[in-house]
């Protein structure tokens, strides 16, 4: 498990915005933001939908392995 960091929040407006730490590399444009009852989640919906693709890919390349999706 990756070490937690520390956004800092601050007002943008009307708004309330998060600071990310330069570190993070971030590269998205936009987020999906999930409110949890701890908080929140953060996914970036494009970098989501090229590792299902990549996992896609790969279903049925080892014929031993039990299918449970069916």
């Amino acid at each position: 498990m990756s070490t937690p960091i520390t956004a800092k929040v601050f007002q943008a407006g009307n708004s309330k915005a998060l600071r990310l730490p330069r570190g993070l590399d971030v590269k998205a444009k936009s987020y999906e933001v999930t409110p949890t009852a701890s908080g929140f989640i953060i996914v970036d919906p494009k970098a989501e939908a090229r590792r299902l693709k990549a996992l896609q890919a790969l279903r049925g390349s080892a014929p031993d392995f039990p299918d449970h999706t069916t």
